[in-house]
């Protein structure tokens, strides 16, 4: 009998004026080990080198146009795919050698609907700034402490993403977050001892560019998964980046809960010296 034949593996990449690194997201791609992929570009309509650089490419799909934001390329690009493993891995960011090949056997070894796993933060220039090994998958911490799925490090299946109607394109920052909340809500999650992708930090990333516009929309998704105003993503997360003075006053009270009058005095003397 002849050996199964591996699933095809979609991955979609969203892009808008990154063409000074999607050269290298592309090769990324191309690398892997595995043996069936498909990578399809999703550009908005860039201005910089990004077109030509996608014509120097002839095995990824791609289109440029207009459209309405990150959300809205990233579901474009799946409804175009053909794979039943989905990818999504922005244009500057990279995939590490295996990947895909980790996903997939984890993906076939566990039923899930989703996994992921380490990540790698670089620069502008491709230096590697901290790694940050995966966490197994807790729903409650999740919604309630922190994200711990990084978007480049996570591929789901097709039926999970079509079952929970994809991204919820109301979203321009946190979209990927919302999405790990509604498919760990539904669908079992699991992690890989791998780091699978590198993340660029640089200035025109959106969690940096936009930190606050990025910490409120990851609180209006988890509110509207059921995360509670006294968790700790609402308090340390959003309160000190959206309501400064009130976190001031949520810090005052819990040097006050633990008798730490020293330590209360010398927040007070710092905010009189400025």
């Amino acid at each position: 009998m002849p050996a199964q034949e591996p699933p095809l593996v979609s991955i979609v990449t969203p892009s808008l004026n990154q063409g000074r690194y999607l050269g290298e997201t592309i090769a990324s791609v191309a690398a892997q080990d595995y043996p069936r992929v498909e990578h399809i570009v999703v550009d908005g309509g860039s201005t910089d080198e990004t077109r030509d650089v996608l014509r120097g490419h002839a095995d990824v799909r791609w289109v440029s146009e207009r459209d309405s934001g990150q959300s809205d390329a990233v579901n474009k690009g799946f409804r175009m795919a053909q794979g039943a493993v989905f990818g999504w891995l922005n244009a500057d960011d990279l995939y590490l050698p295996g990947a895909i090949s980790a996903a997939v056997a984890r993906l076939q070894e566990t039923g899930a609907g989703l996994v992921y796993g380490g990540w790698r933060q670089i620069d502008e220039d491709g230096t590697t700034l901290k790694e940050v090994a995966p966490k197994p998958f807790d729903l409650h911490q999740q919604l309630e402490v922190a994200n711990r799925v990084a978007q480049p490090a996570a591929f789901f299946t097709r039926e999970a993403f079509e079952a929970v109607g994809g991204l919820d394109e109301t979203y321009n920052y946190a979209m990927d977050y919302e999405l790990w909340l509604k498919l760990g809500e539904r669908f079992p999650v699991a992690h890989v001892e791998q780091t699978l992708a590198a993340f660029r930090f640089h200035g025109e990333s959106k969690t940096v560019a936009d930190s606050h516009a990025f910490a409120a929309e990851t609180w209006r998704a988890a509110r509207a998964h059921g995360a509670r105003r006294r968790s700790p993503l609402y308090v340390d997360f959003y309160l000190p980046r959206e309501r400064p003075r009130l976190y001031r006053l949520v810090l005052a009270g819990r040097l006050l809960r633990r008798g730490d009058l020293r330590g209360l005095l010398a927040g007070v003397k710092r905010r009189v010296t400025g």
